[in-house]
């Protein structure tokens, strides 16, 4: 049914601080110094004489800069494999494998300077013990360091979107009825009312009840950001009902809404502006009968769904014509998807191969289990 492919899950991109290099460098500097300085007042303390300065002091600086490239390899390190393990056993396993390669290399790249640098060097099999205990809580201070930095990068930018998000609702409210409920449709629907109130006064009456409640659900839903499927679903139906009186026989409409479906959540309003979009541009330029098929399918942890029209689509030359690409409804859809769940969606608008049009979105499957058991609104038609 849906000609999506499914996709694997995807973790959400996040903006990491850029690695600090001129501030790692300086860090391991201040530190060759201060670890130089420590070993000169050491010698002094113990009664030796210090013959120069350069011997600590270039070996110190020798040590500090060689952990200074070590320790951009560590957080890179960090970041790729806290991308592709979420199993805390992976994560101490690989972090194991990285230290145990980076001791006996630093533990015999220290022997070389030991040997150049120390008046009294030391052999690569006693340093690669001594330092087994320093190395590890460095290796381990460099691991969570880059896990705090890079989860407070996370929760400020949740917070950033949250906040964006807010701002947004409270505009999507405003919009909603101008976008979504087109003046348009509301300009026709209430045309179309004014003239069969003479010629055909039940059809006027229930036309204009529709309009009321469609107008009462909108205003009453407008500060949720995620509904039920079916519910959206619903509301969609309400207008459908009002198209249908204005293009009678003309319109026809599927909807295919698998059970398992019912309670995902999808955004306030998702439907109507595409629906719109199929109905204005499938439906009403053609003197014939028109379609509109609502479809929804459940792919893994992912939910498509596909409105499709049977009407002449995107212009061949690829510049879209006014709401099918570009216009007031699909932009505000597209930018409400983008902040509700970033990279985790997908929006994309088709030409269907022999005519006819598709609107596709892709989103994460997440149901409300908390919903009661509600009544199939889609059992009549």
């Amino acid at each position: 049914m849906m000609r999506t492919t499914p996709t694997e899950d995807r973790p959400t991109a996040v903006t990491r601080p850029h690695i600090p290099l001129l501030a790692i460098f300086l860090f391991w500097t201040f530190w060759s110094l201060w670890s130089a300085q420590q070993s000169v007042l050491l010698t002094v303390v113990s009664g030796r004489a210090v013959d120069s300065w350069l011997r600590p002091l270039g070996l110190s600086l020798a040590s500090g800069w060689f952990w200074a490239i070590l320790t951009v390899i560590i957080m890179r390190y960090t970041r790729f494999v806290s991308d592709r393990f979420r199993s805390r056993l992976k994560l101490i396993a690989a972090h194991v494998a990285l230290f145990v390669v980076l001791h006996v290399i630093d533990a015999r790249v220290y022997a070389v300077f030991s040997a150049w640098w120390s008046a009294a060097p030391r052999p690569f099999e006693q340093l690669l013990v001594s330092l087994t205990t320093i190395n590890a809580w460095t290796y381990a201070t460099i691991v969570v360091v880059t896990t705090l930095v890079d989860y407070h990068a996370k929760l400020r930018e949740r917070s950033v979107r949250a906040a964006q998000l807010e701002t947004q609702l409270a505009l999507a409210q405003f919009q909603a009825l101008r976008a979504q409920l087109h003046p348009h449709f509301l300009f026709n629907a209430l045309n179309a009312i004014s003239a069969l109130i003479h010629k055909d006064p039940g059809r006027a009456d229930r036309m204009l009840a529709r309009l009321s409640e469609l107008l009462r659900l909108a205003i009453d839903t407008s500060g949720l950001p995620e509904v039920r499927l079916i519910d959206e679903v619903d509301f969609v139906k309400r207008y459908l009902e009002i198209e249908r009186m204005r293009f009678g026989e003309r319109l026809d409409v599927l909807v295919d809404l698998p059970v398992e479906t019912y309670d995902a959540l999808v955004p306030n309003m998702l439907l109507q502006p595409i629906v719109e979009n199929a109905v204005r541009h499938g439906v009403a330029p053609n003197p014939g009968p028109g379609r509109v098929e609502i479809r929804a399918q459940r792919s893994g942890s992912r939910l498509g769904i596909v409105v499709s029209d049977t009407g002449k689509g995107i212009a061949d030359d690829g510049k879209p014509n006014e709401l099918r690409g570009g216009g007031v409804g699909l932009r505000t859809t597209r930018e409400r998807l983008e902040k509700l769940y970033g990279v985790a969606q997908e929006l994309a608008l088709v030409n269907i191969p022999g005519g006819g049009f598709e609107t596709r979105v892709l989103l994460p499957f997440r149901r409300q289990t908390d919903a009661a058991a509600h009544e199939d609104p889609l059992s009549s038609r």
